[in-house]
């Protein structure tokens, strides 16, 4: 009768452990994961707005200067929602050189 007692407590602490060892391996995984889910659309937000301010230079060099203005406006709001000043203040120069791009009068 001990050794069924044994066997059985045995069991019980084994099963414990399985269940303890699988939930702590799945808030393992969802806190690993919901951390990941934080940072990717930063970034894609980041890639999104150099997007747009490289097609706006795009057309630049292809003497669009109404889409350009366009694309360099876009991107500085992107760039304003992220909080990234430098490309703000980048893209800003550059939508003064477009609107002052005439030569000056003598």
């Amino acid at each position: 009768m001990l050794k069924n007692k044994k066997k059985i407590i045995f069991i019980i602490v084994a099963i414990l452990l399985v269940i303890v060892i699988t939930f702590g391996t799945v808030f393992a995984l969802r806190f690993l994961g919901s951390k990941k889910a934080v940072e990717t659309p930063v970034v894609s937000a980041q890639t999104s707005a150099d997007n747009t301010k490289v097609d706006a230079i795009e057309a630049l060099e292809n003497n669009d200067d109404a889409a350009a203005k366009v694309l360099f406006e876009e991107a500085k709001k992107e760039y304003e929602a992220l909080g990234d000043t430098d490309n703000v203040v980048d893209t800003e120069a550059q939508l003064y050189l477009l609107e002052h791009s005439g030569t000056p009068a003598e």
